[in-house]
């Protein structure tokens, strides 16, 4: 397929807040809007309900506890490895793509200790279990802890075999107020749907990651989806068929078909964005909501991701909640619009939390 235009930063900029709804509050629902954002980062409990509330109109806490505990949306280590929220058919597509093209999570210096193959059969075990009730993580560890040994704890363990097997949280856990341990369920027993073969899974993965973060390259989806190889990605892309544009840097770039992509100059709204949210991990190159700021200053070395500020659609600062009120750090000194802005999304904002 021909190579379209060029795309500038602002463009793609503008791009990536339209389809994150970050251009202007939504009135889509929770499932809804989950799916169009690809996927909600979870591994602080707070993150997806202030994602939602920074993107959607008049949303409730409530709302998202709701679509929790109706399976309407389902918390689970996906995409990276890492915690998400996302609808029960992303989940098959993101847990199967993982389980078959996210690289091994066993490290080869175990393989002696306790070979793949018995982790697989301590996986399927703890799987029976999952089935019939929920349990706690304290219950799960009591089930691996005959396996565990020095560096294979029973933390570490539960992690591959969540690799193995296809987990989610259920409430209360990754609710609103609750912080105590993770409470599992096998997923088979509480949402519907079956695991697709890995090709099927891949292709819906990629269309979804580019309907939320589109345009972009390869490298972009495997950034996002933690896919270390590009060959299955490119493989995906090609099967789609999709149309292409480049970017300043002449690298190709991918798309669905009649997806957004805003005038460069379309005004964008200062916006409160929380920890760990994909916006700005969602890319290998992330100069299209970072600009000039160096990733270091959003990502620590321990891998928190910092709570950012957006003025004019980039990066501009970060916040954090302190005692229920924001504390905004800006990276350099703002005009009075900009703070007078800020001011009125920080008030929003902690009369949200309170």
């Amino acid at each position: 397929m021909a190579v379209e235009r060029v795309l500038g930063r602002r463009e793609l900029n503008r791009a990536l807040l339209a389809r994150q709804l970050l251009l202007e509050r939504s009135p889509e629902s929770v499932p809804r809007a989950v799916e169009q954002l690809a996927g909600l980062q979870a591994q602080y409990t707070p993150s997806p309900y202030l994602s939602l509330w920074t993107r959607l109109a008049e949303f409730e806490r409530q709302s998202l506890t709701c679509a929790l505990e109706c399976k309407e949306v389902v918390k689970a280590l996906l995409m990276r490895g890492t915690l998400h929220i996302v609808t029960p058919r992303d989940f098959w597509a993101a847990a199967t793509a993982r389980r078959e093209l996210g690289g091994s999570p066993w490290p080869p210096s175990f393989e002696q200790r306790l070979p793949a193959h018995e982790l697989a059969r301590i996986a399927g075990q703890i799987l029976v279990e999952l089935r019939d009730e929920p349990r706690t993580f304290s219950e799960v560890g009591t089930l691996l802890a005959p396996h565990a040994d020095g560096e294979l704890s029973t933390t570490f363990l539960w992690r591959r075999v969540q690799g193995q097997e296809h987990v989610v949280h259920v409430p209360p856990s990754g609710t609103w107020g609750y912080h105590k341990e993770g409470v599992y369920r096998a997923a088979g027993s509480v949402i519907p749907g079956e695991a697709p073969p890995a090709e099927e899974a891949l292709d819906h993965l990629v269309r979804r990651y580019l309907a939320a973060f589109g345009p972009a390259a390869k490298q972009d989806v495997a950034q996002w989806a933690g896919i270390p190889r590009l060959g299955p990605i490119a493989q995906s892309l090609a099967r789609l068929g999709l149309p292409t544009f480049l970017d300043d840097r002449g690298r190709t770039l991918y798309d669905l078909p009649g997806a957004p992509l805003p005038d460069p100059d379309t005004p964008a709204p200062t916006r409160l964005v929380p920890r760990f949210d994909n916006l700005v991990l969602a890319h290998a190159d992330r100069t299209r909501v970072l600009g000039d700021v160096p990733p270091s200053r959003i990502v620590t070395k321990n891998a928190i991701v910092h709570a950012t500020i957006l003025l004019d659609g980039f990066v501009a600062g970060t916040w954090q909640l302190v005692r229920g009120r924001v504390a905004l750090e800006p990276f350099g000194r703002l005009g009075r619009e900009a703070r007078a802005a800020l001011a009125d999304e920080a008030a929003k904002l902690e009369a949200f939390v309170a």
